[in-house]
């Protein structure tokens, strides 16, 4: 006599599997996400690390600001060494970026105060909008990394980042001093100063 599931006993392995997707499908693709912010992250800190490097070495100075590139201004600097696709106005920079980012909480922010003091903007070849200021001693960036792509969430795809003299990158934040709570009120600094605590991981 041959032995064979019944229809109930289907129907309840197949309800079981159903409820153990819904449970932990959601929490894969969320982890994917971050993944893929990372990913795009990293990609953008690589870039303006080779950046620096590249007007350093063609300038054969130690520090970057220094370099024929950055003292020409950051329009020159950003069109010289970035693969870009389309310059934008660094007046409000809705060309590159969306015109509306929110904190890690839900509290909305206007472009125009995230990009407060930048000059030069583009969107570069890789797909991030890129944001550039001189700090006479230190070159200050906001990057979507998704370009105008959602979330448009600060510490999700919108970072700061600062390019130093020594032409090394680094998060405006210590991440010795970074906490996941000012990241998530909207210090976008501390996000990524939370990543690199943690081993570029996004765990908030």
């Amino acid at each position: 006599m041959k032995k064979a599931f019944t229809l109930s006993e289907v129907l309840i392995t197949v309800g079981i599997i159903g409820v153990v997707a819904a449970m932990t499908v959601p929490t894969l693709m969320q982890n994917y996400q971050k993944q893929s912010y990372i990913t795009q992250l990293k990609k953008s800190f690589s870039e303006l690390s080779q950046v620096a490097e590249s007007a350093m070495a063609d300038s054969n100075s130690p520090r970057l600001m220094e370099t024929k590139a950055v003292r020409a201004g950051t329009d020159n600097f950003l069109q010289t060494y970035f693969k870009t696709t389309q310059i934008c106005d660094a007046a409000n920079g809705v060309d590159c970026f969306a015109s509306e980012y929110t904190t890690l909480n839900g509290t909305a922010y206007r472009l125009r105060d995230l990009l407060s003091g930048t000059s030069s903007c583009a969107v570069l070849a890789s797909g991030s909008s890129l944001c550039l200021a001189n700090r006479s001693s230190f070159i200050s960036a906001v990057v979507d990394v998704n370009g105008k792509q959602g979330p448009n969430i600060l510490g999700r795809d919108l970072f700061s980042l600062y390019i130093q003299n020594d032409g090394t990158v680094t998060s405006p934040t210590s991440p010795s001093a970074a906490s996941v709570e000012d990241c998530q009120t909207g210090d976008y600094g501390a996000c990524l100063g939370v990543i690199l605590k943690d081993g570029w991981v996004m765990d908030y």
